[in-house]
């Protein structure tokens, strides 16, 4: 039961958390010294990009599903 609940609560928010996780990952090798300032930044677009391609894929989605009915 409390699974379910746990769903529904991350429902539509998974990508959001998963492009978090990417840009403090991104950042965290960078103040490491593990990777260069060049490298981060795109990491940190590349995390960003998916978030907006997730929005516009599922406004476009609701979009088209409200047409056909």
């Amino acid at each position: 039961m409390c699974n379910i609940i746990y769903m529904q609560l991350l429902s539509g928010k998974k990508t959001y958390f998963t492009a978090a996780a990417a840009v403090i990952t991104a950042l965290g090798g960078y103040f490491a010294g593990e990777v260069d300032l060049t490298v981060t930044i795109q990491s940190v677009f590349a995390a960003l990009m998916v978030v907006f391609l997730r929005k516009g894929v599922s406004s476009e989605a609701a979009k088209k599903s409200g047409d056909k009915e």
